[in-house]
């Protein structure tokens, strides 16, 4: 075998194999973008709620119904820190 084959082998094998894996990896994004662009063609969004007293939207599913004029009370941590210490 000549150097000059033996050189070219050498420089061509990890092109070769490079270039496999990266159609491998096009092939493989091509497919998930189509699943995704089947999956957003389906989505078809809800109706806003429109109940004057939850606001734009109301609570999602598995929230509570929120009570007008029952809030936690709010904590300011730094006047607690600075009082505590």
């Amino acid at each position: 075998m000549s150097p000059d084959l033996i050189a070219a082998i050498v420089l061509a094998a990890p092109g070769a194999l490079g270039g496999t894996l990266a159609l491998a990896g096009h092939h493989r994004a091509r497919r998930h973008d189509a699943t995704a662009a089947a999956v957003l063609a389906t989505y078809r969004p809800a109706p806003p709620d429109t109940d004057p007293d939850l606001g734009p939207g109301g609570p999602g599913p598995g929230e509570p119904t929120p009570v007008p004029g029952r809030l936690a009370p709010v904590i300011d941590l730094h006047t607690r820190r600075r009082t505590a210490a």
